[in-house]
């Protein structure tokens, strides 16, 4: 079959150089488009749900909540590990899938299971699933900077609630917005406990009229003439007033307000949580602002990240210098598209390096610029046919899947094919059948099937040997599996290039034949190897001894933990900050006071799916009160 390939190569040269070329357009339309990423995703595919009960104890949300959730998720199809968290007024559950299982279906099942629990009655609780992101997939952080005395702490923070969650989440593929920092406005009725007892009133009595008065109501219509005009009752507080104003009850006709036993005030929640920034300037100096409002933009699991960056880099610049009010800006402090660029330019560097350095070595061994170029060729060959079929598999490219591509391996098909028609054709003038000297084509046919085999099983052992790589699973799959697709690909480029398209293009560049010329260098290497072979024959007891010594000392430092080892290298996007989430009010005001202190920040050690540690301290699924202003009402 082999040898009826080469044979059809050779015979139709024009069909076989048209469907490199077009292969060769279709690689570097696919390299273009291909995925990149700064690293594989590695996270597991899962689903999380996330329920609050406010001010009930972990044992209660442990056995009203998180068990009958468990029951109900348990038996799901491709569920691997189901797992939960309950803590004090929050349950946590996670369930893991395999890699076989789509994470849009794995969603939906938990939805369908979801509305079968029975969650404790009368409590008003509601399960939710959370946001569709990996680990890997904080993409952007950013503070959130103002300049405008009208703007303080408060009202940035709810410019961050109110326009940038929803701006940020307009941008396709992201799916949530996770934000710290800053003061949470609310409406604050403090009221006086001896006027309550005064006017014989509790605590819950207030709360419930209050709740009672915060509400619209509609009616019906009323006709006018020819037309309908719909009527309905404006209830909802707009203002301090509005509260004020609030009737609790009528006393001896008189009516009781709650401006008559509490006064009504705007002010921030009771803060649970800090963030600070250190700004490093170019002079050296060390720039510290000690409290700013941080949000982090998550990427939805298995979305394009260089795509999506630039989206989200269009926003911010829109928010900037439309949206947002003057002397308010959103200012980036992680941004992932800086290690996508790093990733790339480095690939490419050392892409185009070994490139080079392999076309060079090979001339200078060949001696022959024809012999090198075509040699040269199939690297390139090799690296846009691997494109195709990975942007084909949508696997993504990165910095381990492109880095892991050996020059020299590639080659090597093609170097034994060119030096074998050299070989012969410089031989012709010495070579006759029946008195007759042989044609070009004859003798490069007869080069290319004396090596096709050799050529060809060489090629498919080496890629043999990245079988064991497909069947590694969870983590270390996804990590080196792209790789070895990659390495995968680009060898059966190289395995087509070095057999169908190699005697092609011999055939047309050595029309008028090739002469081969000694190379000092290989010839001094060939006689230095013959002695040092020589030598290892005869003291065969030595070679062998030195070789299983050596063996042994390889297994030694490999499972020792002499040399060291870890399982990723280190990527560090971790931005210097200072954190102090989950303190006290009292020891966020102590902290407050001393001086700030750079220190690094890990975003993906404080946050959760779906979830946010809201600068009151209080981890909360990602809802909004139902008010008609951004505040919520508290006594």
């Amino acid at each position: 079959m082999i040898r009826a390939l080469v044979d059809f190569a050779l015979n139709n040269k024009f069909v076989v150089l048209a469907v490199g070329a077009l292969l060769v357009g279709w690689g570097a339309i696919s390299f273009h488009n291909l995925p990149v990423e700064a690293y594989p995703d590695i996270a597991d595919n899962y689903v999380t749900v996330i329920t609050q009960w406010p001010g009930r104890s972990a044992e209660e949300v442990e056995q009203q909540v998180t068990i009958p959730i468990e029951i109900q998720m348990a038996g799901m199809p491709h569920m691997t590990f189901l797992r939960s968290e309950s803590i004090f007024g929050l349950s946590y559950v996670i369930m893991i899938f395999d890699d076989s299982s789509v994470n849009d279906w794995n969603r939906q099942k938990v939805l369908e299971r979801l509305t079968q629990v029975n969650l404790p009655p009368g409590q008003n609780l509601s399960s939710q699933i959370g946001t569709d992101w990996s680990t890997t997939g904080q993409i952007y952080w950013y503070t959130l900077r103002s300049t405008n005395p009208r703007y303080d702490l408060m009202e940035l923070r709810s410019l961050e609630d109110w326009v940038l969650l929803k701006q940020f989440k307009s941008v396709p593929n992201v799916v949530d917005v996770s934000d710290f920092g800053g003061t949470v406005r609310e409406y604050q009725v403090r009221v006086d406990p001896n006027k309550l007892v005064s006017y014989g009133l509790s605590i819950g009595q207030v709360e419930q009229q209050l709740a009672n008065n915060n509400i619209n109501a509609g009616g019906s219509f009323v006709e006018e003439g020819m037309q309908q005009m719909n009527v309905r009752a404006l209830g909802l507080f707009s203002n301090v007033h509005d509260i004020e104003e609030t009737v609790l009850k009528t006393q001896s006709g008189t009516a009781l307000r709650v401006k008559d036993i509490a006064i009504v005030t705007q002010g921030p929640k009771i803060r649970l949580g800090h963030m600070a920034r250190a700004n490093h300037m170019e002079d050296g100096r060390i720039i510290d602002e000690p409290d700013v409002i941080q949000g982090g933009v998550l990427l939805r699991k298995g979305a394009e990240e260089e795509s999506t960056l630039k989206a989200i880099h269009e926003k911010v610049d829109e928010l900037n210098n439309g949206i947002l009010p003057p002397g308010v800006t959103v200012v980036p402090m992680l941004d992932r598209s800086d290690l996508l660029h790093f990733t790339l330019h480095t690939v490419m560097h050392n892409l185009t390096e070994g490139m080079i350095l392999v076309s060079v070595i090979l001339f200078l061994f060949l001696l022959d610029a024809r012999a090198a170029l075509i040699v040269a060729l199939t690297i390139p060959f090799s690296l846009l046919f691997a494109s195709i079929f990975l942007n084909l598999s949508s696997i993504p490219a990165n910095l381990l899947s492109l880095g892991a591509l050996d020059f020299g391996m590639v080659v090597d098909g093609a170097v034994v094919m060119v030096e074998n028609i050299i070989r012969h054709l410089s031989h012709a003038r010495r070579q006759t059948s029946n008195g007759m000297q042989r044609t070009t084509a004859e003798m490069i046919r007869e080069a290319c099937h004396e090596v096709q085999r050799p050529v060809f099983y060489a090629i498919a052992i080496i890629i043999t040997a990245y079988l064991p790589i497909f069947t590694l699973q969870r983590v270390e799959g996804r990590l080196f599996r792209p790789m070895a697709w990659t390495v995968a690909f680009a060898l059966l480029g190289a395995m087509s290039f070095s057999i169908l398209i190699v005697p092609v293009l011999a055939a047309t560049f050595f029309r008028k034949g090739v002469i081969e010329r000694r190379n000092p260098v290989m010839d001094y290497l060939t006689e230095l190897y013959r002695r040092r072979l020589r030598w290892a024959v005869q003291n065969r007891w030595v070679v062998a001894f030195v070789g299983l010594a050596a063996l042994v000392g390889t297994v030694y430092l490999g499972f020792s933990g002499v040399i060291g080892a870890e399982f990723l290298p280190h990527l560090d996007e971790a931005p210097s900050g200072r954190a102090a989430p989950w303190q006290t009010a009292r020891a966020l005001r102590k902290a407050k006071n001393s001086p700030p202190t750079a220190a690094t920040f890990s975003p993906r050690s404080r946050k959760s799916p779906k979830l946010c540690r809201r600068s009151d301290g209080l981890t909360t699924a990602r809802t909004r009160a139902d008010l008609a202003i951004p505040n919520t009402l508290s006594i």
